[in-house]
């Protein structure tokens, strides 16, 4: 018998990040098609106008805006939502603990305290494929312990993730390592694609270097680090393609995946020269569907922001990346790819040039593993949906489901 009606989604969910709006629209897509039948899915947000507009799921926006008592996901309105869900679903990466005290930036307090609601009314809650990490605090480490030991089950995304919950002693019987949701994202097909390159003053059929850069830069890298600052980033990468363009003269498409990213992506495309061709799409324009198409006539993406790399990977787009924050690496070490990311300790004109050339120069190559990898992960990805249509068949079909698969 069905026990699942509406789920309460619980992540990033503002409505200017594709990759975050892919992720949504990856797990609705799961759920419903490994449930049989259309849940109701309520999605605290700060832009509920988004959350109707893309997508054809059934979806109720929670709003989640100081004058709805809300801080962000802290407040009225989620906890009203958490009581009424059949279960709550956590996804994305916000299990973390920078700012962790700040609930306009920080989610993982947020959900320690609200998450006792859940609890205490027999709701489940599951870690839906997320990213956890990083977490350098000893508070950080206690808050991440009680939200994971409340869950019916956790699934994430890289193998980096499991570790981190093992070291912060979360003894939680039943976690797995899955892959990121949105692998199984929805895209645009090419026909719908092309008029928005066309648009953009590229042509589909040129060969094109991709690139996607984001406005945290190095302040994510590592614990305590010393930022480049602004200016010694742009003027860094701006050397670097400008020597792979003379080498390479191809078009370049600036991809952005989050509304905050546009400005220093144009700031970096101005300090190109007039010889490049260049183009921008951006997702204050395009939808995460429409992104994720254009990511795919790519024939090289040099990447920062994790979803972006996501999405052109999981098309088989070939990739390189940055790795602004720890979790880049960690993708890249699950598409068995660890050498294809640059560090910023190591982060210089030239580097970075010889980076974009190695990539160019192993494109297809790159394509051959990803089309050996990727359905792979998609497969893992998948499973999760299938692990909440067993929760919804009963408790004995869960536990059933979770033996024969391998989770223990």
């Amino acid at each position: 018998m069905a026990t699942l009606q509406t789920i309460t989604l619980l992540g990033s969910s503002s409505g200017r990040n594709a990759g975050d709006a892919a992720l949504i629209a990856a797990i609705m897509d799961g759920v419903d098609r490994a449930c049989g039948r259309r849940l109701t899915y309520d999605i605290p947000t700060i832009r509920p106008s988004y959350i109707r507009g893309h997508y054809p799921n059934r979806t109720r926006p929670v709003g989640m805006m100081p004058w709805q008592g809300a801080l962000r996901m802290l407040g009225v309105p989620t906890a009203r939502a958490i009581c009424r869900a059949d279960a709550v679903i956590i996804f994305d990466a916000v299990l973390f603990d920078r700012s962790l005290f700040n609930p306009l930036f920080n989610f993982l307090s947020s959900l320690y305290l609200l998450l006792p609601l859940a609890s205490r009314r027999g709701v489940p809650i599951i870690g839906y494929n997320v990213g956890v990490g990083p977490v350098h605090t000893a508070a950080g480490r206690r808050m991440l312990k009680s939200v994971a030991e409340r869950m019916a089950f956790i699934t994430v995304r890289d193998q980096d993730s499991l570790d981190l919950l093992h070291e912060a002693g979360v003894s939680n019987p039943r976690v797995r390592l899955a892959a990121d949701a949105a692998l199984n994202a929805p895209a645009l097909p090419p026909a719908e694609v092309e008029p928005i390159l066309r648009a953009a003053g590229v042509e589909p059929a040129q060969p094109k270097l991709g690139i996607n850069v984001n406005r945290y830069l190095d302040t994510w890298a590592s614990a305590g680090r010393v930022s480049m600052g602004r200016e010694a980033f742009l003027d860094v990468f701006a050397e670097a393609l400008a020597g792979f363009h003379r080498e390479v003269p191809v078009p370049m498409v600036f991809v952005t995946t989050q509304h905050h990213d546009a400005e220093i992506t144009q700031a970096l495309m101005q300090r190109l020269p007039r010889t490049v061709q260049a183009a921008m799409i951006d997702n204050r324009r395009h939808d995460h569907a429409a992104i994720k198409g254009v990511l795919r006539h790519l024939d090289l993406l040099c990447g920062m922001r994790l979803h972006s790399l996501i999405l052109a990977s999981s098309e088989c787009t070939p990739v390189v990346g940055i790795t602004y924050q720890p979790k880049v690496g960690y993708y890249f070490r699950e598409l068995g790819l660890p050498d294809r990311t640059l560090s910023f300790d190591d982060f210089s004109a030239n580097t970075l040039r010889e980076h974009l050339l190695r990539g160019w120069r192993d494109r297809a190559e790159l394509r051959a593993g990803l089309q050996r990898r990727i359905p792979q992960l998609q497969a893992k990805a998948a499973a999760s949906a299938e692990l909440v249509a067993a929760l919804d068949r009963g408790p004995e079909a869960f536990a059933s489901r979770w033996d024969e698969t391998g989770g223990a």
